[in-house]
């Protein structure tokens, strides 16, 4: 059972391929972070508003190429974490152990690795795609305004550790312990349909005018439909007779659970000729989604190892380290931006930042705060650069890069500053890389 980690993380992906990837934000907004910006028509996927800003005067329509793809990994704050783990399975897997090597394995383990692992500890992966085409955005002169349409999904596991006591059965002279990997995975998919428009009503025109910018409106309905799943896997629960892979996957079919909501987002935005303010409240309405319950029917179970697993789960559930029954309240939140740029928006620097701590389905918590600066040719190189902060949970700071080629190709990555110690070398605890391919502006 060595290298657990990875193969309990790379169990679930056949299990799930078959979802479209998105935690992580799409293509070029890696960098530019999620303020409305002409020069991407993903913006509408985050302020509504944005609509009438992406299409070009004098254009009808927008829309992607191909599609956006990316992958990113995130670490926990803790050195060495999978060799811990594997590390520790060996010696748990002991035979024959005397009193002595029991008492210095299990010192060793509360010393230095139990706090490691279980408070620290995690590999969190994350696949994110936008379907070919999307987002597609045309004016209408019939309804006054711009008409978006976008779809997307995605897929984030995150496996952590549930920490217990260890002790040493003295008649069989075999370790004993219910520490367990923890797996929690969430498969996505959205379909979103939004519209912006100019607001020229004359209460509003009659201060717009003066100022020499207008106001502009979104709102985005979305239909979202998550399949979440998790699932306990104990250390020393694995029977000889099962495959580990095969476990993984049958237990995460089984548990998941699949929930269809809509979400509502409105967006305003405040544009001038060289800069734009702009706001956005993101799942006004907050939608819920249920994940599938552990710990039921586990003398059922189709395996020895499930049925093991089942009763671990049982047993952190009773010491209030983990819900059998959970649901993720995509929770409303409202964000703030604002970019200067030239006149021909070539050329623009741009800041965002939530004003409330949210959390993602598998449940940690984020706050991001952005700046970049990025330029855009009309025809053949674009760059950009960028720093983000999350203000809440893995509290990660991100430096981000992007180039775009050919008038339509947009290649991004993402590093995290702070690091992590791994075999020796130092790694970044965070890092993505996106591709995408839209209709240039």
């Amino acid at each position: 059972m060595k290298k657990i980690i990875p193969l309990l993380v790379g169990g679930l992906l056949p299990v799930l391929a078959q979802a479209a990837p998105v935690m992580t934000k799409p293509a070029s907004l890696l960098t530019l972070g999620t303020g409305a910006t002409p020069q991407t028509g993903l913006s509408i996927m985050y302020n509504p508003a944005a609509g009438e800003t992406v299409i070009e005067e004098g254009e009808n329509f927008r829309w992607g190429y191909l599609a956006s793809m990316g992958v990113a990994v995130e670490l926990g704050d803790a050195d060495n974490f999978g060799d811990d783990v594997d590390e520790l399975i060996e010696t748990l897997e002991s035979d024959n152990v005397t009193a002595a090597e029991g008492n210095e394995a299990i010192e060793n383990y509360n010393n230095n690795i139990r706090h490691k692992l279980g408070d620290e500890g995690y590999i969190k992966t994350d696949i994110h795609v936008v379907a070919p085409l999307a987002p597609f955005s045309i004016r209408s002169e019939a309804l006054g305004g711009v008409l978006s349409l976008d779809a997307m999904g995605g897929i984030t596991i995150k496996a952590s550790v549930l920490d217990d006591d260890i002790t040493v059965n003295t008649f069989t002279q075999e370790f004993e312990t219910n520490t367990a990997a923890y797996l929690k995975s969430a498969e996505y998919f959205s379909i979103g349909l939004g519209y912006s428009r100019a607001i020229n009503h004359s209460l509003v025109t009659k201060f717009t005018d003066p100022l020499g910018g207008r106001l502009l409106a979104g709102v985005r309905g979305n239909l979202y439909t998550y399949s979440l799943s998790k699932q306990v896997v104990g250390l020393l629960n694995v029977d000889e007779d099962d495959e580990l892979s095969d476990v993984i996957q049958d237990d995460i079919s089984s548990n998941k659970k699949t929930t269809s909501a809509i979400g509502v987002d409105l967006g305003l935005i405040w544009e001038a000729a060289n800069y734009h303010i702009g706001y956005t409240w993101r799942n006004v309405n907050e939608p819920e989604f249920e994940y599938g319950s552990l710990g039921e029917n586990c003398s059922s179970k189709d395996s020895a190892t499930s049925m093991s697993n089942c009763f671990t789960a049982l047993y952190f559930a009773a010491k209030d380290q983990l819900a059998l029954n959970e649901v993720y309240v995509m929770t409303s939140q409202s964000s703030i931006d604002a970019a200067i740029n030239t006149e021909n928006k070539r050329l623009r620097l741009a800041a965002s930042y939530d004003l409330q701590p949210v959390r993602d389905p598998i449940g940690d918590e984020y706050q991001w705060a952005s700046l970049s600066a990025a330029y855009v040719s009309s025809s053949f190189i674009g760059g950009r650069i960028g720093l983000s902060k999350n203000q809440a949970g893995s509290e990660l700071t991100m430096l981000n890069a992007g180039l775009s080629l050919f008038g339509g190709m947009n290649l991004d990555v993402s590093y995290s500053l702070d690091t992590i110690e791994a075999d020796g070398d130092t790694l970044p605890r965070a890092f993505g890389i996106n591709l995408g391919f839209e209709n240039s502006f």
